[in-house]
């Protein structure tokens, strides 16, 4: 029996200490290059970006995924606030979505720049249901 318990004390002490090492590690930033950890940097839009239609796609299919959750099914009402993108510069909504804001969280460490951006892409189109 103390053999037994010798094992399994040795057993969870190397379980722990593997454990703890890999929790010491910062996670890999996702492709697209969003910093691990700190604010996301800034990016630059243009306005054949914010115009594309595959741009804008792919934003709605993150919006539908993630955001419409908090955000409503029709942008509001959901958890989350209102949206006014008439009020919003790509700039902002990019910050919001990749540092998260309040209550919602950081994007930046699921989806890549690309997908952020089209995120704004949509949230400022003219197919945003606001």
């Amino acid at each position: 029996m103390r053999t037994l318990v010798i094992v399994l004390l040795t057993a969870a002490t190397t379980l722990a200490s593997g454990l703890a090492a890999v929790l010491a590690q910062a996670p890999p930033a996702p492709a697209g290059g969003a910093p691990a950890n700190g604010p996301a940097p800034p990016v630059e839009f243009t306005k054949e970006f914010l115009g594309d239609s595959g741009n804008i796609k792919r934003g709605r299919e993150v919006w539908q995924a993630r955001c419409q959750f908090c955000h409503g099914k029709m942008a509001y009402p959901g958890k989350a606030p209102k949206l006014d993108p008439s009020r919003y510069t790509p700039d902002f909504v990019y910050d919001r979505v990749a540092n998260g804001f309040q209550g919602m969280p950081p994007w930046r460490h699921e989806y890549s720049v690309d997908q952020l951006k089209s995120v704004v892409a949509y949230v400022l189109s003219r197919e945003f249901p606001n």
